[in-house]
């Protein structure tokens, strides 16, 4: 049960930061969403490549920070919905690109968010 609540507190949070990052973004409503995808792509990789190594927590409270906040922080439905729209409204282009520039940058700062744990926890078991 405390695992849901966890995930219930933490998702609340980061579907508030994902409203605040759309909100002021304006017009810019695509770059937004790439943006917080790839956010959420890098510290989704960090936090759970590196908290359970350096700090103690209990598995309901990594599950509510990874799938609570991380993934009311992302948004892949509104991705999915918007490469959607841009094939059916005839902008290809724009929709490959946005797909495209989604997936390979979450992938990319992915593996950055990886990479930087494992120098982090490296660095720390060298001191």
């Amino acid at each position: 049960m405390r695992k849901v609540i966890y995930i219930f507190i933490f998702g609340f949070i980061g579907g508030i930061l994902r409203g605040y990052f759309t909100l002021i973004s304006g017009n810019s409503h695509f770059i937004a969403i790439i943006i917080i995808n790839i956010i959420g792509s890098f510290l989704l990789a960090l936090i759970t490549g590196i908290l359970t190594k350096i700090i103690e927590l209990s598995e309901a409270l990594i599950s509510g920070i990874s799938m609570g906040l991380i993934g009311g922080f992302t948004t892949f439905s509104t991705f999915s919905f918007d490469s959607v729209n841009l094939l059916i409204n005839h902008e290809i282009g724009l929709g490959i690109i946005y797909i495209l520039v989604s997936l390979l940058g979450g992938l990319i700062f992915a593996n950055l968010g990886n990479s930087l744990g494992n120098l982090i926890i490296t660095r720390g078991e060298s001191k």
